[in-house]
């Protein structure tokens, strides 16, 4: 599993343009998910095994930093107003800092840009001030590209060393965009921070899932139903308070909700449930899904997607979005 999802980095370090679109900002979280995992494994491997071998471990900036960006994945199972008010003061920064720097007039009459919004092939997918919650460490006067390259270099090491320097195939029909909000050009769910932002920004969440992953990605790997499940579990709870505040009965079926599971998702820990004896070769999971639910691989992941999928559409009819900023056609 360390090495799929490796493999999956690797394909966006070899594909992903960083200045045509925000899509790196956007990953951060799996990103710390994945290399943050992957040192841990490592470390207990060094602790553990009487077989040492040279292996990079984390100096005190990268413990911060991936600590940072790992715990930014934990931003949806927070409590409903938490991420109103994290996505707030982002929102807010954002909008404090474009109009001090534009022209007073343009200040007063509100003619500036507030974020951006992520595209893939127009379906909204991320958007900047999602991407500063992600990055902690993000700051208008620094090089956060040049910080996040310098950090990444470790995982590069964990690229070579578990042997995945081979990309996956990628959908060559999906194009990367970003369009900018707040000035001539307005938000679509208006230029005033609200429930429906956030509910917007929970819409860009899925749907980098569902066309940045699963449908960029040609292969299928066990990464996308990690990452898919990591959100869906999340979202679990989130929706219920969304609905109780809002008054509205947007649905997700929590049928494959598993602590063991999310667990396992969020660790390279799955010898925890899943013995020898338990493994499967053939499955893309080694028979974990088996050992919990009772489903293969295939089954469960489709049905998280799925689930994933029809959030998404709910969402996108309640902000009465267009069908070409939700979903493909």
């Amino acid at each position: 599993m360390i090495q799929q999802d490796l493999r999956y980095i690797y394909t966006v370090i070899k594909n992903i343009n960083p200045k045509a679109s925000n899509y790196i900002p956007s990953m951060l979280p799996y990103l710390g998910v994945v290399i943050d995992g992957a040192e841990d494994w490592l470390k207990a491997i060094k602790n553990s095994s009487k077989c040492k071998f040279c292996m990079p471990l984390f100096n005190e900036s990268q413990t911060i930093f991936y600590e940072q960006i790992r715990n930014s994945i934990k931003m949806w199972q927070q409590d409903y107003n938490e991420i109103y008010i994290s996505l707030g003061n982002a929102y807010r920064k954002n909008d404090d800092y474009f109009g001090s720097v534009c022209k007073p007039i343009a200040k007063v009459l509100k003619l500036y840009d507030i974020y951006g919004m992520d595209t893939i092939n127009g379906v909204i997918c991320g958007n900047t001030i999602l991407c500063h919650c992600y990055s902690p460490f993000f700051s208008y006067s620094e090089n956060n590209g040049e910080y996040i390259k310098v950090m990444s270099e470790i995982g590069g090491r964990y690229i070579n060393l578990f042997h995945a320097t081979t990309d996956f195939q990628v959908n060559n029909e999906l194009h990367f965009g970003v369009q900018d909000y707040g000035r001539f050009i307005k938000s679509p769910v208006g230029n005033v921070y609200s429930d429906k932002f956030v509910l917007m920004s929970i819409l860009c969440q899925i749907n980098f899932l569902l066309y940045g992953i699963e449908k960029w990605i040609n292969n299928e790997i066990p990464t996308k139903l990690r990452f898919g499940y990591l959100l869906y579990y999340s979202l679990i709870s989130v929706i219920e308070q969304i609905n109780q505040k809002l008054g509205i009965a947007l649905k997700i079926n929590s049928k494959w909700k598993s602590d063991r599971f999310r667990n396992s998702m969020a660790h390279y820990k799955l010898g925890i449930v899943l013995k020898e004896s338990n493994l499967i070769i053939s499955d893309a999971m080694f028979g974990l899904t088996e050992k919990i639910f009772g489903e293969d691989y295939y089954t469960i992941k489709k049905s998280i997607y799925k689930e994933l999928e029809k959030l998404a559409k709910q969402i996108g009819a309640y902000l009465d979005l267009p069908q070409r900023m939700v979903y493909l056609q």
